[in-house]
């Protein structure tokens, strides 16, 4: 019997502190999911040494070494490459598809975007979305497996922990500035609300804010730092309300019931139109200039036990649980990735 030749698929990412690493962490989970498929992938030129690191710890990796990425890409010989890289150009997308592979994109409102057999956009709300090859909105935001596993944190009347987290890289340093403006309001009175803050492999400011933190709280009355922790959920699990940037992190929020005060980096992630009251979040919008008395004054509305149960009641309305079996099911039934399955492995000699 002939050998099932496994389907190439080809992630395409990037990862920078601009970008963060979002795209290479749900590359990651989504290449987890495809165990029958031959997984590779590929960061761009300007992809930080994380980006490419991450990967590899799994799957061949490679960095863009031609001037024109899809020459690295069609190198590789992929029969599906899955392109996690904001915007996409029709210069990187038209050879592609002039080649027969078939394509899937990530967060793409770029004019590549059109060449595309399947785009995903969760992070983007469109309502009345007609094109079956555009996913958009909440009902396609893919949760990592950890979270399935995950015990969310009862409600409590007084809230103890926050959880202070701005992703793989927080370009902007929110995180010291947060810390700063929130540290008097929770060293308050003999049992202070602790502030969980968890930074990503990718932050570059980790041993100043480490030194920074020890001379604010030497005794640790207040503030746990932890360092690019491989499990968000075990940190999601102890806090009662959150303090975070526009990204994935909200939808795993809600999916732990946990409201949170949500800071945009920047005019982008502005565009992330989930984290709004309606939802369980109170958003502050872009913060830059960081503005201080804004934060403060969320924080302290977010710790009464009124705002948070009504912002956690909002978020019941969402499960998130089948959405990543369900997108990954519509990637590999692109005819590339079952046309390649079915064929039969050729080896040097010619013989199956």
């Amino acid at each position: 019997m002939a050998a099932e030749k496994k389907a190439r698929v080809l992630f395409v990412v990037i990862g920078y502190p601009a970008v963060g690493l979002g795209h290479v962490y749900r590359a990651m989970m989504l290449a987890e999911a495809m165990p029958d498929c031959a997984v590779g992938f590929l960061c761009t030129r300007e992809s930080s040494a994380f980006a490419l690191a991450l990967p590899a710890v799994k799957y061949p990796a490679h960095r863009q070494e031609s001037c024109e990425l899809y020459r690295d890409v069609l190198a590789l010989r992929p029969d599906l490459v899955i392109s996690d890289m904001l915007n996409t150009g029709e210069d990187y997308m038209r050879p592609l598809k002039q080649a027969g592979l078939f394509l899937v994109n990530f967060e793409d409102e770029g004019p590549g975007a059109s060449f595309a057999d399947l785009v995903v956009n969760a992070l983007y709300e469109r309502a009345g979305n007609a094109d079956p090859r555009r996913l958009y909105g909440h009902e396609n935001f893919c949760l990592r497996d950890e979270f399935l596993k995950a015990v969310r944190k009862p409600f409590s009347l007084e809230a103890e922990q926050a959880l202070v987290t701005f992703g793989g890289t927080d370009a902007s340093d929110f995180t010291r500035k947060s810390v700063d403006a929130l540290y008097d309001l929770c060293a308050r009175g003999d049992n202070p609300l602790k502030l969980r803050i968890v930074a990503g492999p990718g932050y570059a400011h980790q041993e100043a804010l480490k030194a920074h933190l020890a001379r604010l709280d030497p005794e640790g009355r207040v503030l746990f730092y932890t360092h690019a922790t491989n499990v968000m959920s075990a940190e999601m699990e102890k806090a009662d309300f959150a303090v975070c940037s526009a990204g994935r992190t909200v939808y795993e929020l809600a999916h732990m019931r946990i409201p949170a005060i949500v800071l945009s980096h920047h005019e982008r992630e502005d565009m992330h139109s989930f984290a709004r009251p309606e939802n369980g979040f109170l958003y502050l919008g872009v913060m830059n200039p960081f503005r201080a008395d804004d934060l403060r004054s969320a924080f302290l509305r977010t710790a009464d036990a009124r705002e948070r149960r009504l912002l956690r009641e909002r978020q019941e309305q969402f499960d998130f649980t089948g959405n990543k079996a369900r997108v990954v099911a519509r990637i590999l039934s692109l005819p590339a990735a079952r046309s390649a399955a079915e064929q039969p492995r050729v080896g040097k000699d010619g013989n199956n």
